[in-house]
């Protein structure tokens, strides 16, 4: 359904519906200017046009797939092609080191010989390149969709770039997916690389891109880039340029239903709270399996009798010790056990037991006659 060519010479495109709804007078999906300068594009443009006159890096561009990466390379070379010699190397042209070498060669023509290994004519066609820019014009090597070639056919380019006069040499221009930079970054040539990502295009910047193109095809903005359409836009382009064009039509014809971008929220409730709430479960069981343990560890500890503790006597022996005080014996001794002997105390206890001496009365005399 948004599969669909937008060309009016296609009797069977979405275009001629297109003309008919909103009475366009051209195809805004099919214009390439304006340029879009928004979402980094502009940066990146600007970068690499002042890296590629006086850098010494290797140019690394990456985003995903319909991200705009081939836009941004035909408007550098259309703005700087005065300065600059670019040379397009088709990635499908690139499948070994040797068709690499071969097409240097044709580059580079009679100033690397026809018999040179591969390694020695990459080389030798960065030093060849140096005197370019004595010519007035820099070489600049532009290779899309970089991450279809081998990395060791893009390590030896890298290579060669590297260790030729930087500054003045050919500037390669690397463009594709994150897999190109992945492949540079962990190799030391990577210090000599600089890396440009283009991020996927937000819903303000999808109605940015779309506003000047629908006012020069004589469409309504109003209907065209309405709220509920750019929502649509935003979801179902998933922010890249090449899908954004594919899914427009049928959004702007309501072919697309609601629900195509209910459903996507929905799934994603489901999918992604399934595991957190699996994970919810097994700690609630993992505490109450903690919990449990330590009550029945606390009640056996609450059961269990506690043995006093022994008390430890000093005794002091030497010079200046005190003298421990006796023990007094109890004085009645239990019954069916002998009262214990203490010397001193026997004698003691009898003259308290014994009764008192009787008093002698002694008579008064009689009185003398």
């Amino acid at each position: 359904m948004t599969q669909e060519s937008l060309n009016s010479s296609d009797g069977g495109g979405l275009f001629p519906r297109l003309q008919q709804r909103y009475g366009l007078r051209d195809n805004p999906l099919e214009m390439e200017t304006p340029f879009f300068p928004d979402a980094m594009r502009q940066h990146a443009l600007e970068t690499l046009r002042h890296l590629c006159g006086f850098g010494d890096m290797v140019l690394v561009l990456t985003g995903a797939p319909g991200a705009g990466k081939t836009r941004v390379l035909a408007e550098l070379v259309r703005s700087e092609s005065s300065r600059l010699d670019f040379h397009r190397i088709p990635a499908s042209a690139l499948t070994s080191r040797q068709a690499l070498a071969r097409y240097l060669k044709q580059l580079a023509k009679s100033g690397i010989p026809a018999d040179s290994e591969p390694r020695e004519a990459v080389y030798r066609f960065f030093r060849w390149s140096e005197s370019g820019l004595r010519r007035g014009h820099r070489q600049v090597l532009l290779i899309d969709d970089a991450d279809r070639v081998e990395s060791d056919v893009l390590n030896l380019l890298v290579a060669g770039f590297v260790a030729s006069e930087r500054s003045v040499s050919a500037v390669p221009i690397l463009a594709g997916t994150e897999q190109v930079w992945s492949q540079l970054e962990d190799r030391p040539d990577s210090a000599y690389a600089h890396h440009l990502n283009l991020p996927p295009l937000s819903r303000e910047d999808i109605k940015a891109y779309l506003e000047p193109r629908v006012h020069r095809a004589g469409g309504s903005q109003s209907e065209l880039l309405s709220a509920s359409r750019l929502k649509k836009l935003e979801v179902l382009s998933q922010g890249s340029f090449g899908r954004l064009k594919r899914v427009a039509p049928g959004v702007w014809l309501d072919m697309v239903p609601s629900s195509a971008t209910s459903s996507s929220k929905a799934g994603f409730t489901v999918a992604h709270l399934r595991w957190p709430a699996l994970g919810l479960v097994l700690l609630a069981a993992s505490w109450w399996f903690v919990s449990q343990q330590y009550e029945s560890t606390v009640q056996r500890q609450a059961g269990a009798e506690v043995e006093p503790e022994p008390v430890r006597k000093s005794i002091t022996i030497g010079p200046g010790a005190e003298d421990p005080e006796p023990e007094i014996a109890p004085l009645i001794a239990p019954a069916g056990q002998d009262e214990p002997v203490v010397p001193g105390e026997n004698n003691a206890a009898e003259e308290l037991t014994q009764a008192p001496p009787e008093t002698e009365i002694v008579p008064e005399p009689e009185p003398e006659p």
